[in-house]
């Protein structure tokens, strides 16, 4: 059981590197937003880029790993049985999960590679960015923001869990 409490404390702390960069995303984007056209622009969006990148890297891998390792070393998880009658609170967070990673694979990661290759040339430059890559970092901070409610909703899940046994 020993291995089971380690794969718990590193997936709550995967947990909250994912979502504890809730709040430099919202940061980042505001001052994104305020420093439009302006020098530094460019920084200001690569350095939300790299916090994106780097906390969704931590978080999502360490989450499904000891998430797949713990659901294997407990007899009463599983994955995806809902008809079971047990565990709602589990499969409905497994269910998020892969709703998590098609929003990440398919939408969030082709999106912030468009924007890392339209600042990528001269993050000093003080020229403006074309307004296509403004809609996409419109667009790239709606899909942050969706990714972020979804893991809150997972752990309020995971937190919530025994009050409906």
């Amino acid at each position: 059981m020993i291995l089971f409490t380690i794969l718990w404390v590193i997936h709550i702390i995967s947990a909250a590197i994912w979502f504890g960069a809730f709040p430099a995303d919202l940061i980042l984007r505001k001052s994104i937003s305020e420093n439009k056209g302006k020098s530094g622009e460019r920084k200001l969006i690569s350095s939300w880029l790299i916090v994106l990148n780097i906390s969704g890297i931590i978080g999502m891998v360490g989450i499904l790993v000891t998430g797949v390792y713990m659901s294997i070393l407990r007899a009463d998880y599983g994955f995806f049985q809902f008809a079971s009658g047990q565990n709602h609170w589990l499969y409905t967070k497994q269910f998020l999960m892969i709703v998590l990673i098609v929003v990440i694979g398919a939408l969030l990661i082709p999106r912030a590679k468009k924007i890392r290759l339209a600042i990528q040339d001269n993050l000093e430059s003080q020229s403006s960015l074309d307004e296509s890559t403004y809609l996409n970092i419109k667009k790239l901070g709606t899909l942050a923001t969706t990714v972020n409610i979804i893991i809150l909703l997972n752990i309020l899940f995971a937190a919530s869990r025994n009050l409906f046994r």
